[in-house]
């Protein structure tokens, strides 16, 4: 990994949590238990936009008066500002014997309270809320029913996210289980990675996804190594697997990738380096979605379908000691061309498998991170849609206390147009079979991908025990 690379992702990633403690260890040190712990409490308050808040208060009028008298109401309609609370206590554990084996194991639940049945659809906190309630997480062969309880403004979830076991021998490693992969050189997209994504909103960045893999690491040279895994799926036709090979060339790190994932191939490149005192990355993702595939209808052949090119080009420069600046520009064939396909795209599977981040297809970056002392560290992200125009500005400030508290403050601020619900105002209960009413649906009125999010403040503090 290059310096510049190196400095970027600290400052932008904090100060970082505590190092595991050792609960027991033999007399030569080549075999110890080692476990450490975190409680999170992560308080949020958020103003929807407005336009979205009327926008599904019309559509909700729309579809209460279709279904007649007595029916009740679909209860689209979004409240204005709300407020939730979420609470995570995760345990972590690895036992290593001698250079041969090592065991690793992590579990977390959590509890987020709400104001509205609207706020706790999608809650995020360290990866303890499994998105959606009652979806679990995804890129998993079998798990725990990921939501425990779930009642009005109510969420109960676990996370086994870590279960495996790597065993080092001579020519390879071999890992088995539920485990950790982070490729791509992204700072806040990265296409090559389908397995254990950031959102670039992500505020909190210490604990990614586990996804259950087979997977063999074998190094080639002092400056590369070749990974093959195998990913697992209940569906026959679904399941995968991924090569990934990097070298160092002339002072870059390079990395190329060919996966099957789902029912899409995927190649994938990525590289970094620097260029005097900048640093540069890049990496790039094409898509061929497979047709057919599984279908129980044998004749049915096996074709491509929709093709997509995901690339993120980025550079990041240090104008002084104390700041650190990086910015990407990130271009993703998945998206929407215009607002009017905004919805499609963000309800689409890859988006809500949370392989995909972004409703439209042309975006910029810009993160400063600024530290005003070894503890205190102030950040400001900055996400653009070139398209629309609209942006969403994220300031955070930390602290840490010794490497065993982090106060955490930061907020939401979305600039964009709103939606306009203008075109549902006009309609009525008997207009919802015409074609004047499945357009105006279909697209909610955005016109802007980030004057449709809300604007919010949050509050987190995490207590690190080893």
């Amino acid at each position: 990994m290059r310096a510049a690379r190196w400095w970027a992702w600290l400052a932008l990633a904090g100060a970082g949590a505590a190092s595991a403690g050792t609960l027991w260890s033999s007399q030569d040190g080549s075999s110890a238990v080692e476990g450490k712990a975190f409680y999170k409490a992560l308080g949020t308050g958020l103003r929807l936009s407005p336009g979205l808040v009327v926008t599904t208060a019309e559509l909700d009028r729309i579809l209460d008066e279709a279904n007649g008298p007595g029916a009740g109401a679909p209860g689209l309609t979004l409240p204005g500002t709300g407020a939730s609370s979420g609470h995570v206590v995760r345990l972590e554990g690895k036992a290593r014997w001698k250079e041969l084996l090592e065991v690793e194991l992590a579990y977390q639940a959590g509890v987020l309270v709400a104001s509205s049945p609207a706020f706790t659809g999608g809650a995020s906190l360290s990866g303890a809320f499994t998105g959606p309630a009652g979806a679990g997480p995804q890129r998993r062969l079998a798990d725990f029913p990921g939501t425990l309880y779930s009642t009005a403004g109510l969420r109960v979830d676990q996370n086994l996210d870590r279960l495996s076991a790597r065993l080092s021998l001579k020519l390879a490693d071999l890992v088995v289980g539920r485990q950790v992969l982070s490729w791509g050189t992204g700072r806040f997209w990265n296409p090559t990675d389908l397995l254990s994504p950031f959102s670039p909103t992500e505020i909190d960045r210490e604990v990614r996804r586990g996804i259950d893999a087979v997977r063999v690491t074998a190094p080639l040279s002092a400056t590369s190594q070749l990974e093959v895994l195998w990913l697992p799926r209940r569906a026959g036709a679904e399941h995968g697997g991924a090569v990934r090979a990097q070298v160092n060339l002339f002072g870059y790190d390079v990395s190329l990738s060919a996966a099957k994932y789902v029912n899409d191939l995927v190649a994938g490149a990525d590289f970094s380096g620097d260029v005097g005192p900048v640093g540069v990355h890049g990496e790039a993702a094409y898509t061929w979605a497979l047709t057919g595939l599984g279908d129980p209808d044998p004749s049915v052949p096996v074709g491509v379908g929709e093709r997509a090119l995901r690339a993120v080009i980025g550079a990041d420069v240090r104008p002084t000691e104390k700041l650190a600046v990086s910015a990407e520009y990130y271009f993703n064939g998945f998206g929407a061309k215009d607002p009017s396909g905004y919805l499609a795209a963000l309800s689409s599977p890859r988006a809500q498998r949370g392989e995909i981040f972004g409703a439209g297809r042309h975006y910029a970056g810009v993160a400063a991170s600024y530290g005003v002392s070894e503890l205190l560290t102030a950040q400001l992200l900055a996400l653009v849609n070139l398209q629309d125009p609209s942006v969403q500005l994220v300031p955070v400030v930390e602290y840490w206390f010794e490497q065993s508290v982090i106060l955490r403050a930061g907020g939401f601020i979305p600039l964009g147009r709103a939606p306009d619900p203008s075109a549902l105002r006009g309609l009525t209960g008997a207009d919802v079979t015409t074609q004047e009413f499945q357009d105006a649906a279909s697209t909610l009125g955005l016109r802007s991908e980030y004057g449709v999010t809300s604007f919010g403040v949050l509050a987190q503090v995490g207590v690190y025990f080893q």
